[in-house]
């Protein structure tokens, strides 16, 4: 795992205008992958805690064999099982010399540690990264993949895709026999003649990279502090996520062969962040951690939303969780209004936020490593049942441009427009910023005005309706003058769904 993820609520009017639909098991090739109001677990739980957030998807893998699929088909609930492209693991690589020889390696020639397993040793052998590049490794890789399809699941879910681009691209690795074949089989076809006679390359077909990199840097801890400024290395970056992007593909291809049918493929690939982008052209959705910035309360997250634009753009359904770190803090800080906003941030930007985990949610910290938060169910699962009681209002919904005309809304108020494809529907997510740290809590916001231009829609009802996961709908008047509409809500506590017609 890399760094990385009941109050009953009376919604008459809107169950009337905004029913819920139920997901297919499997999508068809005319339906998305993964509806906007999906509820996704991150990894398997109870029956009960599917039935209480009415869940519908379980992305991380937790359905490996045959029983465990059936028993979330027969839930209503699409199912995945889970590899890994990180490590072989301490104990395997202390016990296994052929996977001890097949890690990611440095300048030096030494294993590179994964930095975040510290805590993950045997006998004094540590975690060092795979090779996704090494035949040796890979065959691992490709076992794992037989491992998790083999009960036949709707998916795989490929975990630490990355595999030696990770190592790469920030822990210094990447330079083993098969890195430095594979890099000057790149070089062939993707480096120019001048890049080469630039970096001094006379004959690319006996190239070794390294020894180029040792006239810069001998020691690892020589090379990470000039890096960036060796001859090739955008390319020998460029080639490791283009190869852990290709291995990726070739187990996803390989999972359909062992489950006799098409099969959803999905990567922890950790958008916004470049290196992640090169697989996401091989996926069916994403799915990752965002980082939230916890510690900032919801002052910094345009992280979180470059992450969801960015999927957006890319035209991949994301479910994001947050990342160790995050869920480090909540645990200690008992953040839970923290992660409702970051649920409803998810799905006002057209994702969805996966389920805190009612056992094993993953939290890591310097001082604890890993360790896990008990997400209590009473605290999250209103909105994930508000969210699916309203499919109406969330699926089929894409976002408006607004960049020339914003909405108006106070500074410590977020909103979102989303329009339904083919209709004069528009609905805005409506959020409060307004975080106290030290009440931890949302400062409940007393009639808050928001308004459109009429470029961007015109009502025909005098009306809108306001959906909230915490208290009954009701509808409210539309103020119209020439050039805008506007709405007054009268309490925001956390979010809230305007609907316009």
């Amino acid at each position: 795992m890399g760094i990385k993820l009941v109050r009953t609520c009376v919604l008459w009017v809107g169950l009337v205008i905004c029913s819920a639909s139920a997901a297919p098991l499997r999508a068809s090739g005319t339906e998305p992958v993964l509806h906007h109001s999906e509820v996704v677990f991150m990894y398997a739980a109870s029956d009960e805690a599917y039935r209480a957030y009415n869940a519908t998807f379980v992305a991380w893998g937790g359905a490996e064999s045959a029983e465990q699929v059936k028993r979330h088909h027969d839930l209503g609930v699409r199912c995945t099982g889970s590899m890994w492209c990180l490590t072989a693991g301490a104990e395997n690589l202390h016990k296994d010399p052929k996977l001890l020889a097949a890690c990611a390696v440095d300048i030096e020639g030494n294993p590179v540690e994964v930095p975040w397993l510290f805590d993950h040793t045997y006998q004094g052998t540590k975690s060092y990264f795979g090779c996704t590049n090494n035949p040796e490794f890979q065959k691992l890789c490709r076992e794992r993949v037989r491992q998790a399809l083999a009960g036949k699941a709707d998916g795989l879910h490929v975990d630490d895709h990355l595999g030696t681009a990770g190592a790469a691209w920030w822990q210094g690795g990447g330079f083993c026999d098969y890195c430095m074949k594979g890099f000057r089989e790149y070089l062939k076809s993707h480096a120019t003649k001048e890049q080469l006679q630039q970096a001094g390359v006379e004959q690319i077909d006996d190239f070794d990279y390294r020894t180029l990199v040792r006239k810069h840097a001998t020691t690892r801890q020589e090379y990470k502090k000039v890096q960036y400024k060796i001859p090739l290395m955008d390319l020998f970056l460029e080639f490791q996520a283009e190869a852990a992007a290709e291995h990726t593909r070739q187990l996803g291809q390989l999972a359909a062969e062992v489950a006799g049918h098409p099969v959803l493929l999905s990567a922890n690939a950790g958008l916004p962040n470049k290196t992640h982008t090169y697989v996401v052209k091989y996926l069916t959705h994403v799915i990752c951690e965002v980082g939230q910035n916890a510690p900032a309360g919801t002052k910094q997250i345009d992280h979180a939303i470059e992450a969801y634009e960015l999927a957006a753009t890319l035209g991949k359904p994301l479910a994001a969780t947050a990342s160790g770190q995050d869920w480090a803090f909540v645990k200690q800080n008992n953040g839970e209004e923290l992660v409702r906003f970051w649920v409803a941030l998810a799905y006002a930007y057209g994702q969805r936020f996966m389920v805190p985990h009612p056992q094993r949610q993953w939290c890591f910290s310097n001082e604890l490593g890993t360790h896990w938060y008990a997400a209590p169910i009473e605290a999250y699962a209103p909105m994930y049942r508000f969210i699916r009681e309203n499919a109406g209002c969330l699926d089929g919904f894409e976002a408006v441009d607004v960049k020339d005309h914003k909405p108006g809304a106070p500074a410590n108020v977020l909103v979102t427009v989303r329009r339904k494809s083919g209709s004069n529907q528009v609905v805005l997510h409506v959020l409060n910023r307004d975080y106290d740290p030290q009440a931890k809590s949302m400062k409940s916001l007393s009639n808050v005005e928001v308004s459109l231009d009429k470029a961007l829609f015109s009502p025909t009802k005098p009306t809108a309706t306001l959906l909230s996961y915490d208290k009954p709908a009701r509808q409210v008047d539309l103020v119209q003058n020439a050039e805008t509409l506007s709405v007054r809500i009268p309490e925001l506590r956390l979010w809230t769904l305007v609907l316009l017609e």
